[in-house]
């Protein structure tokens, strides 16, 4: 069987309706809750799918270098499966790269609530680093 070529931009859209969506909807609901506007609420939905995407891809990062013990979970499932991932399209540096480019766009985004967002900014960390 052929591996199907898939794009970078059909990969991210991938991600982002799995673990997007779910983040979207957290990150969207206090707005919601708040009766805030619908451009702010796009704005947290924005946002979520962002983390949605970072929480993905990093999740793919464990499962292509990450150890089964530690991740507590099998490990190298993607690669074996020839699962469409940004790691097998852009490489792992280059997947990491793009991880930290989402939480350089995401912490810009939020400069508007200044040390309120201070947390969000930790758990960006959290997210890309984690080993599970």
């Amino acid at each position: 069987m052929r591996k199907k070529k898939v794009s970078r931009n059909k990969i991210i859209d991938m991600e982002i309706k799995k673990t997007g969506m779910l983040f979207s909807f957290c990150c969207a609901t206090p707005a919601i809750i708040k009766n805030k506007k619908n451009l702010e609420i796009r704005f947290f939905e924005n946002i979520g799918s962002d983390i949605g995407l970072l929480f993905q891809i990093s999740d793919d990062l464990i499962d292509h270098k990450g150890n089964s013990k530690i991740a507590g979970k099998k490990t190298g499932k993607d690669q074996k499966k020839g699962k469409a991932t940004l790691i097998g399209l852009l490489g792992y540096n280059n997947a990491v790269k793009y991880c930290n480019s989402l939480i350089i766009n995401i912490n810009k985004k939020l400069q508007k609530y200044g040390s309120n967002s201070k947390k969000i900014k930790q758990t960006l960390e959290y997210i890309l680093n984690r080993d599970r």
